[in-house]
């Protein structure tokens, strides 16, 4: 491939890339987790492929310097959104891991303040008022089928 083939796919790429961040940091300002994770397949592709595309040009600069200026600027304003959608993309995914692991830890602190105590009466029959978290387990019924 020629050098304005390969400036031409590594803009198609990346103009896809940049497609789907913004999509998926939509996605994570709206807190919609659902939809950020049906993204997350398909923008570690494109990113390997982009980073792959990108060393092949920091191996050869010849590539670049080949290319026609309009493609090369076309590439570079697309290179700069891209990395700003990048940095978006790690802050917006931070934010949501930590907010996910307080309410996940937050959850537990509540499970484990509610485990049930020993029931609601002692083993004397007298009613247990210190630590009444939830009725008997083998609680006694009766039922009157005199009906």
């Amino acid at each position: 491939m020629d050098a304005t083939g390969r400036v031409n796919d590594l803009i198609e790429i990346t103009e896809r890339l940049a497609n789907l961040l913004t999509k998926e940091n939509k996605a994570l300002n709206d807190k919609d987790a659902n939809e950020a994770t049906q993204y997350l397949d398909e923008k570690g592709n494109l990113s390997r492929i982009y980073e792959t595309r990108i060393q092949g040009l920091i191996d050869d600069p010849s590539i670049l310097a080949n290319a026609a200026p309009e493609l090369r600027d076309k590439l570079r304003e697309l290179g700069e959104s891209v990395n700003i959608m990048i940095k978006e993309n790690a802050q917006l995914l931070k934010i949501t891991i930590e907010a996910n692991r307080r309410v996940v830890s937050m959850v537990a602190a509540a499970v484990k303040t509610q485990q049930p105590g020993p029931g609601t009466y002692s083993a004397k029959g007298t009613a247990d008022k210190n630590d009444v978290h939830s009725a008997p387990r083998n609680l006694a019924l009766s039922l009157d089928q005199s009906l």
